[in-house]
């Protein structure tokens, strides 16, 4: 099988990349991880997938899984506290819709999309099961939690609260949603990796546990490359 990882920051990709070296002689001979840096945002992130995606199927050798992984915020440190584990269990484009003089209302609620359009479901954009049980059975371990992607990191009170209005969402990123996108479009399985970095709202990030998030999000590769 094919797998691809995928993250935004160089980082991120390094951390996953020193997992996979401590591990890879256990990993299955049939087994072949690729490791890509997206770069920051949706934008970035859609394009990325896509083009591997379809490149890998033009050499005849396509991808059976998408990984998208990262350090991202919480917006609930009770749930989801610093250097936390989640496995995105769906995801929702939060600033993709209208600033209304009733607020934020997204292509759903303005009745643009259907809620259940295909790749969505409920308005969201839901992890399916993966049919590899050894690998459903490794991400188990860790608690699910609801994404929510902004293109601009979240430091406003009310918007913070609009948000958990809407969404009732457990972690930000700014890449999420996009991942999700494109591997349903693409028939992928798929699934999100992220770890706790900061409280949404700290606009200061010299005060996000970067380095704790990033201990977490090696030893969850770690775990999950070892069964592979």
């Amino acid at each position: 099988m094919k797998i691809l990882v995928t993250a935004a920051e160089q980082q991120e990709i390094d951390r996953a990349l020193k997992a996979y070296e401590s591990v890879k002689d256990k990993i299955a001979g049939d087994v072949e991880i690729i490791f890509r840096l997206t770069g920051i945002g949706a934008v970035n992130a859609c394009y990325c997938v896509t083009r591997e995606i379809w490149s890998a199927r033009a050499e005849g050798k396509p991808y059976g899984l998408v990984i998208n992984m990262g350090i991202a915020g919480s917006y609930d440190l009770d749930e989801f506290p610093i250097a936390s584990a989640a496995i995105i269990s769906k995801e929702y484009f939060g600033d993709l819709g209208f600033d209304t003089d009733k607020g934020f209302a997204d292509l759903f609620r303005c009745g643009i999309i259907g809620k259940d359009e295909f790749p969505y479901t409920g308005g969201a954009l839901a992890r399916q099961l993966l049919p590899y049980r050894n690998i459903e059975d490794a991400i188990s371990r860790y608690k699910s939690g609801v994404g929510v992607t902004i293109q601009c990191i979240t430091g406003d009170a009310a918007r913070i609260e609009g948000l958990k209005k809407l969404y009732t969402p457990h972690i930000e990123s700014m890449e999420g949603a996009a991942v999700y996108y494109a591997a349903l479009m693409e028939r992928v399985p798929c699934f999100g990796l992220r770890t706790v970095s900061n409280v949404v709202g700290e606009r200061d990030s010299r005060k996000w546990k970067t380095k704790e998030a990033l201990d977490t999000l090696e030893n969850c590769c770690r775990e999950i490359f070892e069964i592979l």
